[in-house]
């Protein structure tokens, strides 16, 4: 499958929005991640997209828009973490009720396990997955069960596969997760409808809730990232890391990057890149994605100023070179 190769076009206008050179990928996907040992994009695609890219892992060259790789991880492949600094990924399983681990430099499935014992009518399914930093044989996994109301089936650190101990295992809790700066710290956020965020501490244990605060995000379905100190929210909402407290809202919503690069925050929302000054939080400019149908439901960065998004209409997008649009200021 080629993908599909816009033009760039400048549009001088106080606003600053342009179509910038946009590579399109035709295939249904559930999420994308970037790894930075490997340089290459890789998303999930479901069985619907066929034999050639169904139930796999697929690699995609950021600087052409290329498929370059692809590996068979199992039944109906979802949510998708890989490590900050090991070629590794995890692939949450909706077929199988399982994770699968691929080592990402020979596009190689590896280890496959379970989630632990049904806590409620069925088995348990991967809703969101965060590596451990410095230990990418480390996970924590966020848990559902289909069959369950609420659905949420509480929260697990898995070494290798196998489960620590201490877990959490409320049927409501963090659902988005993401890990802090340190391995011995875990954020997540309830986007099921109680609103809470959640401060969590790993150990060798396993995982328990250091704190939690209602109402700091608001929004169901907002998922959430940490960086430098702070929790990005795909709601628009920042929330200091430290004290838990409300720092300030980027007045955008939908899948959230943040670029350390130039200090920028950028949201995919509806058909554009809306990008944000990260101090600030004043907007910079916005680009349109040509194409674009649907609902953006996943984002990553993948290097300086490079965006790549998926979209709930069976469109990956990337945008290459972001910073050279205004490399010489507004057009």
């Amino acid at each position: 499958m080629k993908p599909i190769l816009h033009a760039l076009v400048f549009l001088s206008c106080l606003t600053a929005k342009v179509e910038a050179l946009t590579f399109e990928i035709d295939l249904p996907s559930h999420n994308i991640a970037y790894s930075p040992q490997t340089g290459m994009l890789y998303a999930t695609i479901p069985s619907s997209a066929g034999v050639s890219y169904g139930n796999r892992l697929i690699e995609i060259a950021p600087i052409s828009g290329f498929i370059t790789d692809s590996v068979f991880v199992g039944s109906e492949p979802d949510c998708l973490a890989v490590s900050p600094d090991s070629p590794i990924a995890y692939v949450g399983l909706d077929g199988a009720a399982a994770v699968r681990q691929v080592d990402l430099t020979s596009m190689t499935a590896g280890i496959q396990f379970t989630l632990g014992p049904p806590m409620g009518f069925g088995p348990l399914y991967a809703t969101q997955i965060a590596v451990m930093p410095g230990s990418p044989n480390t996970v924590a996994v966020s848990r559902h069960d289909v069959a369950a109301d609420p659905d949420y089936q509480g929260l697990g650190i898995f070494d290798s596969g196998v489960m620590r101990t201490a877990s959490i295992t409320s049927f409501y809790g963090p659902t988005s997760i993401s890990f802090g700066s340190s391995p011995n710290t875990l954020y997540g956020y309830d986007n099921y409808g109680q609103s809470t965020l959640y401060a969590m501490a790993v150990d060798a244990s396993g995982v328990t809730v250091s704190s939690s605060i209602p109402d700091v995000i608001i929004g169901n379905g907002a998922n959430i990232l940490f960086d430098s100190g702070l929790i990005y929210a795909t709601s628009g909402a920042v929330v200091d890391a430290n004290t838990m407290q409300l720092v300030g809202t980027y007045q955008s919503s939908g899948p959230v990057v943040v670029d350390d690069s130039d200090r920028s925050v950028v949201f995919v929302n509806k058909s554009a890149i809306r990008v944000f000054d990260r101090d600030t939080f004043v907007p910079t400019f916005s680009l349109s994605i040509p194409n674009a149908s649907g609902n953006p439901i996943a984002a990553t960065g993948c290097g300086p100023m490079c965006i790549a998004t998926v979209y709930d209409s069976d469109q990956i997008f990337i945008v290459p070179n972001v910073e050279y649009i205004f490399a010489n200021g507004f057009e």
